[in-house]
């Protein structure tokens, strides 16, 4: 049975009031909507009251900002006058620098390219450039600020009307041609194209358009099409868990600015706790899994990680190796909880964690850091020989190689063999003599390690 196709919805009422307030310039433009660039299709470019023109909430570019709102603030309802202020406001913050420069280039060049809007007047396309001339209008009453340049998408009685993932396409097209448009950041692009997932739109349909992931290869996309959601959605996914685990559920506005720290506790960490030879290698039983995740969220929650590390994504990369070093005190770290739940205001709650569990989780941080750097200690040697074993085993050393050889380097190589044979027989003796359990050995291995 078809599915039927989930439409946009639109105000008919708003709809009417641009068909009797847009003026046509007598230009088109084509634009990248359903196959109409494929089939070289224009669309009519008007001009419109920048009144008409309104905000969107799904805009990517402050995907981030509406959700921590809507969250935190209570529902935004887009026709509303407060909405489209607060929406400007998270606009002309989220690159003020590029803001200024649009609106100096709009100033002295005027409108070039048309922005996209749907039926009823929310922009798909020209958020940034109506915010430019809303304040530019602020500063000089010109008539050219006030009005912008438009390409009206198919309304309700036309049969091309856009569905749900028709925009999640055009969108998506609109922000992966590469004009030097504020692209958005990889965390808005994260929630931008999962919450199209969750409205069931297709990933396939999105990425088809998506430099970066695209290819004509069936084979090869399928592939790209897995990478971006180990890349983009596995990340949304522990920042959810991480938010409800903390008591501030959808506020991604806490952890945008730990998004590589997500990212790294994805690809590094939780990714590995899949991995049944990893589990069995590392003694992780089942049960333990989730208490290594939540170590990970510890580590990423510390906000003064100075005294052990330049950033907390540094912890977290540190995290498998202090599995394979002393798995006990990493459960340890994911052990510790979080402050008395009955106090309710956040930033206390985290104020106090910081100084109680944030002092405590440090503490098992320099521990780990001693114990797995006296490890490494260790190690280096053995890696030393195994690597100088691969070199004497390479295939540029087999007789039919050698056979090839000059006379003259020859004799070097022979020199060469002497003076590892010197080394090698120097380092045997000692390992030698450590296999030994003399009180001298020990006296030497306490000295090095220093207990």
């Amino acid at each position: 049975m078809p599915t039927v196709p989930a439409f946009i919805e639109i105000s008919e009422i708003k709809e009417k009031d641009i068909e009797e307030n847009k003026i046509d310039t007598g230009s088109t433009y084509v634009i990248p909507y359903k196959d109409w660039e494929m089939r070289q299709k224009p669309s009519e470019v008007y001009e419109l009251p920048i009144q008409y023109c309104k905000f969107r909430l799904e805009n990517g570019r402050i995907k981030t900002e509406i959700l921590s709102h809507i969250k935190v603030q209570g529902k935004l309802k887009a026709n509303e006058d407060e909405t489209q202020k607060i929406i400007s406001d998270y606009l002309g913050n989220s690159d003020r620098k590029t803001n200024e420069d649009l609106k100096k280039i709009l100033k002295k060049e005027g409108q070039k390219e048309p922005a996209i809007i749907t039926a009823d007047g929310y922009l798909i396309n020209g958020n940034r450039r109506c915010w430019a001339f809303q304040q530019l209008l602020k500063e000089d009453p010109d008539e050219r600020f006030k009005k912008l340049k438009v390409v009206i998408l198919p309304g309700t009685k036309n049969p091309e009307r856009p569905t749900i993932s028709d925009i999640a396409v055009l969108e998506s097209r609109l922000q992966n041609y590469k004009t030097g448009k504020s692209e958005y950041t990889k965390m808005n692009k994260a929630l931008t194209y999962y919450g199209y997932t969750q409205g069931n739109v297709p990933l396939e349909e999105i990425l088809k358009y998506d430099a970066t992931f695209s290819d004509s290869d069936e084979k090869k996309f399928k592939k790209n099409v897995q990478k971006f959601k180990k890349e983009y959605f596995e990340p949304i996914k522990l920042m959810d868990e991480y938010l409800e685990s903390i008591g501030t559920p959808g506020d991604y506005n806490r952890v945008a600015n730990r998004w590589m720290s997500f990212e790294e506790l994805a690809v590094k960490v939780t990714s590995q706790l899949k991995n049944e030879k990893f589990l069995v290698e590392n003694n992780i039983e089942k049960n333990e899994i989730g208490i290594i995740k939540s170590a990970g969220f510890n580590l990423i929650k510390i906000k003064n990680s100075n005294e052990v590390a330049a950033d907390n994504r540094f912890l977290i990369r540190e995290l498998v190796k202090w599995i394979k070093t002393e798995k006990k005190d990493v459960l340890k770290i994911g052990k510790i909880e979080d402050v008395d739940s009955e106090i309710k205001d956040i930033e206390t709650r985290d104020s106090l964690w910081q100084e109680n569990q944030g002092n405590q989780l440090i503490k098992i941080i320099k521990k780990l850091q001693g114990l797995t750097e006296r490890a490494k200690d260790q190690e280096d040697p053995l890696n030393r020989l195994r690597e100088a074993l691969g070199k004497l085993q390479h295939e540029d050393l087999e007789i039919n190689q050698l056979e090839q050889m000059k006379i003259p380097d020859v004799e070097i190589a022979f020199k060469l063999c002497n003076d590892i044979e010197a080394a090698n027989n120097e380092l045997k003796r000692f390992f030698y003599a450590q296999t030994k359990d003399t009180k001298d050995n020990l006296k030497k291995l306490k000295k090095k390690f220093n207990h």
